[in-house]
């Protein structure tokens, strides 16, 4: 039986109301702007060596569930199985396998590599081994759960855990996420290998050639366009959208067209454009074209180098096409250093292009406190995505693995967000002791490295306008005003009330408004002076952030956090009544050929006949 998606791990409001108020206002942002949050998936769901399977489905599940958008995922051709694998090791199918009991280990079973156990010779232990156990060269555990694990050198290893139940897995979240609310794009990223010998697991995995190499139907793209087609947005759908913009990317509303100063434009003599290099913004890719997932190629060993990657090339996007991994370093504080793309004398997004940026360094700190070792990594990776790199976590947290442990993973995912203050918006979840009725208008807070807050629309406080539509030009309103008449009328001419749209944008925010010392002070006590207001809010319903001024409605019609649940309950009140229709339905067509059937018998001394009706 396949793998499928289930998780026991759910956000809470405040952090669902982040991740959703964080992809809205980047909803026009090309998506290879967008930092997000990245995750090797050995580290996080195999890094103590054990690849069971039923820990792996979970582990990817809560992975999915906790914010992560990026997944970097080992995969290991086995030509024995003729399978692509989690696991590093493969085991041949004639290899003798000496299955003990993780309850009763005074019992063995001799057998062969399968894809399940079957016993074929039981034999009790004693101080005397018998000639069959001591041809086996490989140990299964039947464990209490009903799974069984293979000890294959360093590794524990479900037998057939593959890129299927990987697949599967994403397939399930997808189709359980389907709400508006809840739509975000998630990459993969693959590394592909060749798997190692359970027999040799210290030798390196040998060359793979000929009949060796997958079939058509066994390689990677094959398997993602059979079970994932409809939510993967492919090389060429981006090549023939690039090819003619006026009727792709600007034949949507205006609200899901990209911000074109992220990218180069062409336009012929006809004022048709095209673009070399641009990217869908992530409201056209996710709602308007409903396409949830990009994969491209990592790193591929030398010993696959015969793998065909042009076999249905139009799937996967080739080797780190959507990934620039740039070289970091950190100060003893935890800010970086080298690597970081805020430049202040940047005006343009070609000074400051952090396409793709990704950064896979994460230090862990030694000698602390789980708390401060999580602080401190959760510091460097919002320093890193303000810096406009995608963070990625590549260690296990604490020996432990996110499908037995999520809570730290989930510290780190919340991390990379950049806009909002730890525990903002308050309103978010209107138990919160700090929360205030009226506290539904955002302010970027100079005390708090930039982040975000909610306070009461009716203060007053200078505004954040941006100049033209420059991502990283701001100036600041000439005088304090409520947030209602900073909209209307606070900033200057050729500027606008905005909000940034990226963590690179806040960080020139940021910088901007710290220069502004006539003004603004981030060490005053008076909040006139350390918050300035930013084009959001959630006047029309708690907890719906939203840009465009206080009169903006909210695009969801209702509380966001509870559209989802009244969605999922009106599905259910109509299945409910469906079947009810359907039985009723099946109950009257049965009764009247019940009575159809008896007006066509006749009755003679007791028998039954059937006949033409007269």
């Amino acid at each position: 039986m396949s793998l499928s998606f289930s998780s026991d791990v759910a956000l809470n409001a405040t952090e669902a109301a982040v991740f959703l108020s964080e992809r809205d206002v980047a909803g026009q942002i090309p998506i290879n702007f967008v930092s997000t949050s990245a995750v090797s998936l050995r580290a996080a769901c195999f890094g103590d060596n054990v690849y069971d399977r039923d820990a792996a489905g979970k582990c990817i599940s809560n992975l999915l569930v906790i914010g992560y958008r990026r997944f970097l995922v080992d995969l290991y051709w086995s030509s024995d199985q003729r399978d692509w694998l989690l696991c590093p090791l493969s085991l041949s199918p004639d290899v003798p396998v000496v299955t003990v009991s993780s309850i009763s280990p005074t019992s063995s079973t001799t057998t062969t590599a399968t894809s399940g156990i079957t016993a074929t010779t039981t034999a009790t232990t004693t101080t005397t081994t018998t000639s069959e156990t001591t041809k086996a060269t490989v140990t299964a555990v039947a464990r209490s759960s009903g799974s069984v694990l293979y000890e294959l050198g360093p590794y524990r290893c479900s037998l057939d855990l593959n890129l299927s139940d990987l697949i599967n897995v994403f397939r399930g979240f997808f189709q359980a996420y389907t709400s508006e609310l809840t739509v975000y794009t998630r990459y993969i990223s693959l590394n592909l290998h060749a798997a190692g010998s359970a027999t040799s697991p210290d030798e390196a995995a040998s060359s793979v050639t000929g009949s060796q190499l997958p079939t058509g139907s066994e390689s990677v793209s094959y398997l993602f366009d059979e079970h994932l087609s409809s939510y993967i947005y492919t090389p060429s759908t981006l090549a023939s959208e690039r090819a003619n913009l006026n009727q792709s990317w600007y034949q949507v509303e205006d609200g899901y067209k990209p911000i074109t100063e992220y990218f180069t434009i062409y336009e012929d003599p006809n004022g048709d454009q095209s673009t070399p290099d641009g990217w869908p913004c992530v409201k056209y890719l996710q709602l308007a074209q409903e396409k949830r997932l990009l994969i491209d190629y990592g790193t591929i060993d030398s010993q696959l180098q015969d793998y065909n990657l042009s076999y249905m090339s139009d799937v996967i996007f080739p080797s780190n096409y959507l990934t620039s991994t740039v070289s970091v370093s950190l100060d003893s504080d935890g800010s970086v250093d080298t690597g970081c793309f805020y430049d202040p004398d940047a005006t343009t997004v070609s000074q400051a292009n952090n396409s793709w940026a990704l950064s896979d360094y994460i230090p862990i700190p030694q000698g602390l406190s789980q708390n401060s070792t999580i602080a401190a990594m959760s510091l460097v990776a919002s320093n890193l995505t303000a810096c406009g790199l995608t963070p990625t976590l590549n260690d296990t947290l604490f020996n432990k693995t996110a499908d037995t442990d999520p809570e730290p993973y989930t510290e780190i995912s919340l991390s990379s967000s950049w806009a909002w203050s730890i525990g903002q918006p308050a309103n978010a979840d209107s138990s919160s002791a700090s929360f205030s009725a009226t506290d539904r208008c955002a302010v970027i807070d100079l005390t708090n490295s930039g982040h975000w807050r909610a306070i009461n629309c009716s203060q007053v406080r200078y505004a954040a306008c941006r100049v033209g539509n420059n991502p990283f030009t701001w100036q600041l309103s000439p005088a304090p005003y409520t947030f209602r008449d900073a909209y209307d009328h606070g900033c200057p001419e050729n500027t606008s009330f905005a909000i940034p749209r990226t963590g690179l944008e806040n960080t020139y925010l940021y910088q901007y408004l710290l220069t502004r010392t006539d003004v603004l002070d981030p060490t005053s006590a008076f909040p006139n002076k350390t918050k300035v207001w930013l084009d959001m809010n959630c006047i029309d319903v708690e907890s719906c952030w939203v840009t465009g001024g206080p009169d903006q409605e909210c695009p969801y019609a209702s509380d966001p956090q509870q559209l989802e649940r009244r969605t999922v309950l009106v599905a259910a009140i109509a299945g409910i009544v469906i079947c009810i229709i359907a039985a009723l339905t099946l109950f009257v067509k049965c009764n009247a050929n019940r009575r159809n059937s008896r007006r066509n018998k006749r009755v003679i001394k007791g028998w039954e006949y059937e006949g033409v009706p007269s």
